[in-house]
């Protein structure tokens, strides 16, 4: 849906990173020189907590499929999307929390720990939902400071190349050099000690063509294994990671798009990574071999991509039981998968009525139409959504500047009326910036979300100096054109309801280059404040998580180091450092939710936004529509509830 050379994705939120200044010693290292770093000395602490271990899962799924893929189906199991991926199959846009739909998550790239999709998706947990995935089992210092993971080993990429620690370490610095050496390279948090380290990418390219990483060369080992880096290997299947800070969440950021390992020895033998904003356009159509079960055969630019089963894919010995437990790792029962980019609703609708496609989107009214027929369709519902929908008011420019104008806006807003004309009714009330997916995290002072009431809008109006919305100029509401199809009936909700208290809203809908040409990090958006609308309809599909972790949403939309999502331009600096500190109190959980209370007291004060809801479809007026009996209905969504990729788990589908 986004232009393919645009840097932000539907539901993810892409961020524009901020490159400092470093200063450089040059320690070299065999036939290499790979850094330059101040950091001489590291410290270790004993581990004292440790994961569960890769058999001993003891979590299961009651609505996974069990099928593995040395029995696969003849058949081919088809898919309509209604949007190609921005950034296209390339993984090495992950820094830049692309591609999106991410189509190859979890079936062609795996990520070291694992979601208990049955905990999280059928019971809504958010705590202790994440098991072995590549790595069997980890280990976390006492002080949340050191993570030590040890990988399964006998795991090979689908071109044959052994996935092991050096390669783990090769993808974590890869992403490090793609952000120019940004210490918040890691999904923008704020986490490592990187002052002094650069990553020389040519040079370590170079020795990992001449000896590879299934074993590598002294040298490649030397630098690998230098205790003085953010990670560092201590043997082929275990590789250790330190932070510059207590922090809680690191173990769920890897379920993002950083965490999903691509073969990085292949990526070196076919001319590299390229630089950030130019990678390498070799893999955007010949995605990097991965680990999952399917490998890419075969792709059209915004028409189709094709997969097929690997032969030797790890997960194939996995017993029935192991795959109940933790199906996002299922072989498939499919031998073949094709995803159609298919833009026209219309022709989504007939492939799924006429049997062309297995699964499909449906939207508009064409998801009314299947909804009535409950007994001929299944429909993807979002059991516990974190994708979550909201205007924008830009807080620097007259009049959305002033608060009592903010709060009278949030409270004439028909939100029942709102949910209904956007998703149809398939919408939850929460109030921002958190999703109601993330427990203690989401709304921890207790708060009611705004509700209508004209009479106390009126007042906020009066005392803001604007009696019956007199003095209030017409404020212009933008809309990007490809969410059109369910913001413009939001929009003249909110129209009509403003107009009963004296404000007159002009929607503009504008095309997405025009949307998001002044939006940044914040300092980007307070420079371009002045050529932002008072007024904006969120994001073309809603926000969702880029990772399953609260600090995501936190930071992202109401602090002044937020890198992409504070369209409001809200600048509290109280706020900013409440939720900072969420990276900093370890797994003293009363500490960050004080805090984090405390900010949504001083957020909820000001209103920077309208919070509107969290959306239960996929695609917020649609979803994906099989017809019953042709496949089973126990199939999983994408594990970070829609903000990696938006189509269900291919794998984890299975025939009727």
């Amino acid at each position: 849906m986004l232009p393919i050379n645009s840097k932000y994705s539907l539901r993810a939120i892409s961020r524009v990173v901020i490159v400092g200044i470093v200063i450089i010693i040059i320690i070299v290292a065999g036939v290499g020189v790979y850094f330059a770093t101040l950091k001489t000395t590291s410290t270790t602490t004993t581990p004292t907590t440790t994961s569960s271990s890769a058999t001993s899962t003891t979590s299961s799924s009651t609505t996974a499929t069990t099928t593995s893929s040395t029995t696969p189906s003849s058949g081919t199991l088809s898919i309509d999307d209604y949007v190609w991926p921005t950034g296209n199959l390339n993984e090495l846009n992950a820094p830049g929390f692309l591609p999106y739909p991410d189509w190859l998550e979890g079936t062609v790239y795996q990520t070291l720990v694992s979601v208990n999709l049955t905990a999280e998706q059928d019971l809504g947990q958010f705590t202790g939902v994440f098991q072995p995935g590549l790595a069997s089992s980890w280990n976390a210092s006492s002080n949340a400071e050191t993570y030590t993971f040890t990988l399964r080993t006998g795991i090979t990429f689908s071109d044959g190349n052994d996935f092991n620690a050096y390669t783990v370490w090769a993808v974590f610095f890869t992403w490090y050099y793609l952000t120019n050496d940004s210490a918040t390279f890691w999904s923008a948090l704020p986490i490592f000690n990187t002052t002094g380290v650069t990553f020389n990418e040519s040079q370590f390219g170079a020795d990992v063509n001449s000896s590879g990483l299934n074993s590598p060369s002294s040298a490649l080992i030397a630098i690998m294994s230098n205790t003085s880096l953010p990670a560092y290997v201590t043997s082929p299947t275990t590789i250790n990671f330190q932070l510059d800070t207590p922090f809680p969440f690191f173990i769920n950021s890897f379920t993002g798009f950083q965490g999903m390992m691509f073969d990085p020895t292949y990526m070196f033998q076919h001319g590299g990574p390229g630089t950030d904003g130019n990678l390498n356009p070799a893999f955007n159509l010949t995605p990097l071999p991965g680990t999952g079960p399917y490998m890419v055969t075969g792709a059209t630019f915004q028409s189709s991509v094709q997969f097929t089963q690997y032969s030797s894919y790890w997960g194939d010995s996995l017993t029935a039981a192991q795959i109940a437990a933790n199906p996002i790792l299922n072989p498939g029962s499919y031998k073949n998968v094709i995803i159609y980019d298919v833009t026209s609703a219309t022709t989504n609708l007939l492939n799924l009525q006429n049997g062309n496609v297995q699964l499909a989107t449906v939207t508009g009214s064409n998801f009314q139409l299947v909804n009535s027929e409950s007994s001929t369709y299944g429909l993807a519902v979002i059991k516990h959504p974190a994708t979550l929908d909201w205007m924008f008011m830009n807080n620097q420019i007259f009049p959305t500047n002033i608060t009592d104008v903010r709060l009278a806006i949030v409270n004439a807003i028909n939100y029942t009326q709102v949910i209904q004309a956007g998703a149809f009714g398939y919408g939850t009330r929460m109030l921002g910036p958190e999703a109601p997916y993330y427990g203690p995290y989401y709304d921890p002072g207790n708060y009611t979300p705004y509700q209508t009431n004209y009479t106390a809008a009126a007042q906020y109006l009066t005392d803001a100096g604007f009696p019956g919305g007199h003095g209030i100029p017409a404020l212009t509401m933008y809309i990007d054109v490809l969410g059109e199809f369910y913001e413009s009936p939001i929009a003249q909700v909110i129209a009509a309801n403003l107009a009963q208290i004296g404000i007159t809203v002009n929607i503009q809908i504008v095309t997405d280059a025009v949307y998001y040409q002044y939006y940044g990090t914040y300092a980007t958006n307070l420079a371009n404040a002045a050529k932002i609308p008072p007024l904006a309809l969120g994001n073309v599909a809603g926000f969702a998580p880029d990772y399953l972790a609260p600090t995501d949403f936190w930071g992202a939309f109401v602090t002044t180091y937020s890198s992409w999502g504070n369209f409001a331009i809200f600048n509290s600096t109280e706020v900013t450092n409440l939720v900072a500190s969420i990276s900093h109190d370890g797994t003293n959980t009363t500490a960050i939710t004080d805090a984090l209370t405390t900010a949504e007291g001083i957020i909820y004060a000001q209103a920077p936004d309208a919070w509107l809801f969290a959306a239960e479809l996929p695609a917020i007026q649609g979803t994906y529509a099989y017809k019953i009996g042709t496949i089973n209905s126990n199939f999983f969504m994408e594990p970070n509830l829609e903000g990696v990729s938006d189509i269900p788990l291919f794998n984890t589908v299975s025939p009727g």
